[in-house]
């Protein structure tokens, strides 16, 4: 297989996670494993720094599209 034969297979990949991205924006996080809080030995539980106790965590192509919609916005918007 060329460049030529994977250019189409990976914009076709790159499309369908960026679809997904707007579908499901966020993750769980894997400091936390979604849970939102930490074991910890002497202090107890406690929430997770990573998420602020959410458990969720933003996708990096919903970060990437967020940024471009911002950038257009800028771009566009009236004066």
């Amino acid at each position: 297989m060329t460049l030529s034969d994977l250019a189409p297979i990976a914009l076709l990949g790159l499309g369908g996670y960026l679809a997904t991205c707007l579908v499901w924006p966020y993750k769980a996080c894997r400091t936390c494993r979604g849970h939102g809080q930490l074991r910890a030995r002497l202090i107890g539980i406690r929430y997770c720094p990573t998420c602020s106790g959410t458990g969720l965590r933003e996708r990096a192509g919903h970060r990437a599209i967020t940024a471009a919609r911002r950038g257009w916005r800028r771009r566009n918007r009236r004066r």
